[in-house]
């Protein structure tokens, strides 16, 4: 957690501010003060709405550059720390990094476009067909979905970037996109809907797409049937719909929403710090670190079929295995997110795919 590591001193001026704002919403029956934080001990019993009262410290207290948190394990206290100078990179980076990708889009899909432009001498139409059959709705699912994060953290007053894409001119013409919390996670109700949101909102984009890129499979002609190199195993989703797209050529639409399924359902594993990970930790609290070693283990373990698993596994080890906890750790979870639980669990069911490509 981001406050136990801070050592920034908290200073004495400020500490009279500290105690009348946590006394005004939580009866404490001791102040520990230090140089680096101040603890208010306190009795569950004399506290019934203490998630609540917890989350208006915490909007009071986040934007002035301080950090709360709960901690119940012998003795209840909240512990305050100062949170350490950072700094933000402006919106031009998010700008910049988004016509790369655009670019960088475009241009793939002008290649998987080939089967379906005539001649040698039309550059601009194969441009034109990568922008509209590739490019726009591939970034629009992973726009939507780091959006969906985005939106949910602004209601929980968390505050977050824009999306950061990550463009690179090869296979999909991107990495994805991601956006970074620049705020803690007040409590486990906002980790489970932050974390789902992402992939509720692509998946909700990419879902009519699905019968958009079949029709129009079917409808547009191609002119040469190049070899892509690769072939796609496509998901439950597919199946339960009865769509089964051509692909012998591959149209280059079917293709950027099959990557947004993919997407949905690489992120919905759930471990670490994707956002599988952030639902799961959410709904089970610290409990959820023997999903995450279960799932890392199955990652390895599918590695052996299709090799970016272990790519997969790799990450979410250097990025940390276990989910660090929210501020509020101990608060109760509505029966709402159980139910968005359930709704991950069925999206990453019929997304996932144990070997997504085949080689040709």
């Amino acid at each position: 957690m981001e406050a136990q590591n801070t050592a920034v001193r908290v200073q004495s001026e400020d500490l009279e501010y500290l105690v009348n704002t946590v006394k005004s919403k939580i009866q404490t029956y001791e102040i520990q003060v230090s140089p680096t934080d101040v603890k208010f001990f306190y009795f569950n019993s004399d506290n019934p709405g203490l998630s609540e009262s917890f989350d208006e410290i915490r909007k009071e207290l986040v934007p002035r550059g301080y950090i709360p948190f709960l901690y119940e394990g012998g003795e209840h206290y909240l512990q305050i720390n100062r949170r350490p100078p950072t700094k933000f990179r402006g919106v031009y980076v998010n700008i910049i990094m988004l016509i790369l990708t655009l670019a960088s889009t475009i241009y793939v899909g002008s290649l998987y476009a080939a089967n379906y432009v005539a001649g040698s001498n039309h550059e601009l139409l194969r441009l034109l067909y990568g922008f509209v059959f590739f490019s726009f709705p591939l970034m629009s699912i992973l726009g939507v979905h780091e959006l969906g994060h985005y939106v949910v953290a602004k209601r929980f007053k968390v505050r977050a970037s824009l999306p950061f894409f990550i463009p690179i001119p090869l296979f999909i013409g991107t990495f994805g996109a991601f956006i970074s919390l620049r705020d803690p996670v007040p409590n486990r109700k906002a980790m489970t809907e932050i974390g789902i949101a992402g992939p509720l909102f692509g998946f909700l984009l990419a879902f009519p797409l699905l019968f958009v890129a079949d029709y129009l499979q079917k409808v547009i002609p191609y002119v040469h049937s190049y070899s892509l190199g690769f072939g796609l195993n496509f998901p439950l989703v597919y199946h339960l719909l009865d769509i089964h797209p051509i692909t012998k050529p591959l149209f280059p639409m079917v293709l950027a929403v099959w990557v947004g399924m993919f997407a949905t359902a690489m992120n919905l594993i759930p471990v670490g710090q994707l956002d599988g990970g952030h639902v799961v930790r959410g709904l089970l609290g610290r409990h959820a670190n023997i999903v995450d070693y279960i799932f890392v283990g199955l990652l390895f373990v599918l590695g052996y079929f299709y090799e970016g698993w272990w790519i997969l596994a790799i990450f979410v080890l250097i990025m940390g295995l276990t989910h660090p906890p929210a501020l509020d750790d101990y608060s109760k979870i509505p029966s709402r997110d159980i139910v968005l639980g359930i709704i991950a669990l069925v999206m990453f069911v019929i997304t996932f795919t144990p070997i997504p490509l085949l080689s040709r």
